[in-house]
């Protein structure tokens, strides 16, 4: 309790000057964040750089943007797309995003502010089912970030608000089944055996050689795109199958869940891969069915637990000039690396390719 409540205060502080420490190198920079509650140091996360200097002489605008169309990334795609040049997006964007995607819009806002761009970018990081409700609400937001599809009922709902969200799938991240590292027992299981897990009282109901001591599950939820990932993958028929469980606390944040459960000698977790690397000292990953999630058994469908990532757009606000069109270029153009860095599982050539010529049938430069 004591290290979930200094985590807490000071967590956000450190992550503002990690992100300052940063931006200055670029130039003079202004960071602002608000909470929507004391309690919750994530909930309404803001951020936004102010006066930055362009790293790029405008004079060699045409030479930069030459150089980044040509610049190979981790995924080099068949399909290039037409953009804007960074320097001369100096209009201001607003991101709704989950807090999974946190990491890589400031990490493309960076590459942005690289390449000469004068806007601000301003990431509102709430919980996905906000973050989708942010955006179909308020039109001021220019795009989200998330890390699941939009249902069908949200597509109707943003309809309904004068929204035509269009979603572009960018990349992969894995859902891992993590222990403590204190757990010495548990070294693989199959789909049945983790429905269980996630479910049963105590280790031995789940496996009799296994002790007979209470599971400790920390859970993103209950309204998260984890838990709906488990309940469509194991418990199709059984939506609440989940919420029924004793000894399941649920977090809204996965820092706080692997900072409590990092004490916790028989502690158990559904953590994004795209999250796990920061607890490797601590946690360590259970294979399910034998596989381990890797580019190879994530493309081929092998492994059972995985959630694409989106980025959705108002197709009614894509005219040639606009903002949201010129940063949704450069997204596109050069997010597999970045994904690649933060732990992200990139999309495929052909996927990325079938994305790019989505987006360009969309606003209309599709051949």
């Amino acid at each position: 309790m004591v290290y979930s409540v200094l985590f807490k205060i000071f967590w956000p502080r450190l992550r503002l000057l990690l992100f300052l420490g940063l931006v200055t190198s670029c130039g003079q920079a202004a960071v602002s964040q608000s909470e929507d509650s004391p309690n919750n140091p994530y909930a309404q996360f803001r951020q936004a750089v102010n006066e930055v200097e362009p790293l790029i002489d405008p004079n060699l605008e045409s030479l930069t943007t030459s150089r980044l169309q040509q610049e190979p990334t981790a995924n080099t795609s068949s399909v290039t797309l037409p953009r804007d040049a960074p320097l001369a997006i100096q209009k201001d964007v607003i991101i709704a995003s989950a807090p999974t995607m946190q990491a890589f819009n400031e990490q493309m806002y960076q590459r942005l502010i690289q390449a000469g761009y004068g806007g601000l970018l301003d990431i509102n990081v709430l919980r996905a089912g906000e973050a989708i409700q942010q955006f179909c609400q308020d039109r001021s937001v220019n795009f989200l970030s998330v890390n699941r599809a939009m249902s069908e009922a949200e597509i109707q709902a943003c309809q309904a608000k004068g929204r035509q969200p269009l979603g572009l799938t960018i990349g992969k991240d894995p859902l891992l089944l993590v222990v403590n590292r204190d757990n010495d027992f548990v070294r693989g299981i199959d789909l049945e055996k983790l429905k269980a897990v996630l479910t049963k009282d105590r280790w031995s109901d789940v496996d009799t050689s296994w002790p007979n001591t209470t599971i400790e599950r920390g859970m993103i939820g209950p309204n998260s795109s984890t838990m709906a990932l488990l309940t469509r993958t194991l418990f199709p028929t059984d939506g609440a199958a989940l919420l029924k469980t004793a000894n399941t606390t649920f977090y809204d944040y996965p820092e706080p869940m692997m900072q409590t459960l990092s004490t916790v000698p028989n502690g158990l977790a559904s953590i994004n891969q795209s999250l796990y690397e920061r607890f490797t000292a601590t946690f360590r990953v259970i294979p399910i069915n034998g596989i381990s999630a890797s580019l190879d058994t994530v493309e081929s469908n092998a492994y059972p637990l995985v959630q694409s990532l989106f980025i959705y757009v108002d197709q009614t606000q894509l005219a040639a000039g606009t903002p949201t069109k010129a940063v949704v270029n450069f997204y596109l153009t050069e997010m597999a690396e970045v994904m690649s860095e933060l732990g992200f599982f990139p999309l495929t050539q052909v996927q990325l390719d079938q994305t790019k010529r989505q987006w360009l049938d969309a606003t209309g430069s599709g051949q």
